[in-house]
């Protein structure tokens, strides 16, 4: 059984070919009729494979139109609800096809990397994971997609690189809150230094903003440019010279002008509030960006010591929602593993998410931060404040992620895969949403959906591999797909490609476990349990909880970890 049947005209031959590769490029089996056998008769072999097939891409063009076999194959794909259209040229659709979201293209010749092409993969997905909308509904409007790649520190001493990378995620946490545009997953583009144009090309965009810092005490000249992902030809350009205290006003404006530049109409209210969560004081956000480069470490010390830098942002401005926020959510992660005060670490955070709302009621990231400390303590309220944050960054596919881990530790499975499952829709190039899903799909016994996100995550993770070729996170999920997928030898490859590069990573350790389970190895997966606890880290909740883990409950190497973490 293939995938997908491509129905087009004979003068269109080339393009079904192109269409054909890219469809297999990205994982699908594809049948179109040059592959009729000489020995069966034409009609039985079309219908033979167009009733096989998860999907029928009609390649519509002016012959097309006037076929008589594309309009059957394409009435035969509506019938069935697997119908996904192609425009090549400026055709008008022939009733009732016209009624049916059509992609349009013209002039396409197999750029797999046009935002339009991806729209029809998106679609093509949904149809073979089995998850697809009827064809008679139309789906939503494909949106404007933007790489946002990490801002270049042109200052004379090159040391504002915490500047330019925290420069870097705010902007793109405003532009990911917009409507109408799709931003790339940081995840996806992780430091996007040197990447060469098949890099590039795999960040899936139709537009990448670049941009540079130049600072010189407390002002900054900031340059950002917005070009077309697939020829580099500028779509809009902009310098902005400020003080550092005007650095989220400057922010916000290029987040407008970006939306805007992409044909994008923004209602006023869509960006306001930037400026009322930052802060005015230059000292203090060059504190709270020095946090934010150390809150992804892995070290103790080093959340410890951002901690301290945004308890510093905060005497500097009092008013600085942000900071507030950034404090709660690290010393809850901190609090999180039990260190010998956590108990006075839970109750600064608490104070800091609460402070943070009352500065900024509508800041999601207040609201996430005070869910996440009172789930420390299993207070009823948390589940309030992580709804809250979800009305107010509905768009946001982390507040989803967030949610979607409270609600995992919860026990709430079936209710957390749905929002893993709306992060993904959100950001589909971020493997990390739809990977989680599916040992929750394993708790549940839910064979189908677990098929389903498996089918879905792995074109995803070699993509991101594509541009991240050493990140160790990607490489441990993927190493735990490759297990569930049954290639055992794969599997090893990826656990040792890991280790390779972060050795003495607690989380890469607890990962490579967990795949470890997943490829049948037991005494390997405590070997590099002991190690990730040897760290000095460990998550007890997590390891309890873990449904890959599961199997190894009651063996005493495990039970003794799970004791000493007490």
């Amino acid at each position: 059984m293939d995938d997908v049947f491509i129905s087009y005209a004979r003068e269109t031959a080339e393009v079904a070919a192109a269409a054909t590769r890219a469809l297999r490029d990205a994982g699908y089996s594809v049948w179109r009729d040059d592959a009729i056998p000489a020995h069966r008769p034409y009609t039985d072999v079309i219908t033979e494979k167009l009733d096989a097939a998860k999907a029928v891409l009609v390649i519509w063009s002016a012959p097309a139109a006037r076929s008589e076999w594309v309009r059957s194959e394409a009435n035969r794909g509506r019938e069935c609800g697997k119908l996904v259209q192609l425009c090549i040229d400026d055709t008008p659709l022939p009733m009732p096809f016209d009624q049916i979201q059509c992609v349009r293209l013209a002039g396409w010749s197999g750029d797999d990397a046009s935002a339009g092409w991806h729209h029809i993969l998106s679609s093509v997905a949904a149809l073979v994971s089995g998850s697809a909308p009827s064809a008679r509904e139309s789906p939503p409007p494909l949106a404007p997609s933007v790489a946002v790649l990490p801002f270049r520190d042109l200052s004379a001493e090159k040391d504002q690189g915490y500047f330019c990378d925290g420069l870097t995620e705010e902007l793109l946490m405003s532009l990911t809150r917009l409507p109408g545009v799709r931003v790339a997953s940081p995840t996806l583009i992780g430091d996007a230094v040197g990447l060469n144009r098949d890099q590039l090309r795999l960040l899936g965009v139709t537009a990448l903003l670049e941009g540079s810092l130049r600072k010189a005490g407390e002002r900054a000249r900031v340059a950002v440019r917005l070009v077309q992902s697939g020829n580099g030809q500028a779509i809009w350009a902009q310098s902005y010279d400020a003080m550092l205290g005007d650095i989220f006003g400057v922010q916000e404006e290029i987040a407008r002008s970006v939306v805007e530049a992409m044909g994008v109409q923004l209602l006023s209210r869509a960006t306001d509030g930037t400026k009322s969560v930052g802060t005015g004081n230059a000292a203090a956000l060059d504190l709270y960006l020095r946090g934010k480069a150390l809150v992804g470490r892995e070290l103790e010390s080093e959340r410890r010591t951002a901690a301290e830098l945004f308890r510093q942002a905060i005497a500097a401005d009092g008013q600085f929602a942000l900071a507030h926020a950034a404090l709660a959510d690290v010393l809850t992660e901190m609090a999180r593993i039990r260190p010998a005060d956590w108990r006075a670490a839970a109750d600064e955070a608490l104070e800091a998410a609460d402070r943070a709302i009352e500065l900024a009621p509508n800041l999601p990231e207040a609201h996430l931060a005070r869910g996440g400390v009172l789930r420390l303590d299993h207070q009823p309220h948390a589940d309030a404040a992580f709804e809250r944050a979800l009305e107010l960054g509905e768009q946001d596919p982390n507040v989803h992620y967030r949610f979607a881990r409270f609600l995992v530790l919860e026990g709430r499975k079936r209710e957390a895969i749905a929002q893993y499952e709306r992060a993904f829709q959100l950001a589909p190039d971020d493997y990390r949403y739809i990977v989680y899903t599916i040992q929750e799909y394993q708790a549940l016994g839910d064979r189908e959906g677990e098929r389903s996100a498996l089918e879905r995550c792995w074109p995803v993770i070699e993509r991101h591999l594509g541009v991240n070729p050493e990140d160790v996170r990607a490489i441990g999920h993927g190493a735990g797909v490759l297990a569930l997928l049954g290639r055992t030898a794969d599997c090893n490859a990826f656990i040792e490609r890991a280790l390779r590069l972060r050795p003495d990573d607690y989380g890469n350790l607890a990962n490579l476990a967990c795949a470890a389970m997943l490829n049948e190895e037991p005494d390997r997966a405590l070997d590099l349990l002991e190690r990730a606890v040897a760290t000095g880290r460990g998550d007890r909740e997590w390891m309890l909880q873990d449904n890959d883990l599961k199997p190894l409950h009651g063996h005493p190497r495990f039970e003794r970890l799970a004791a000493q973490m007490l």
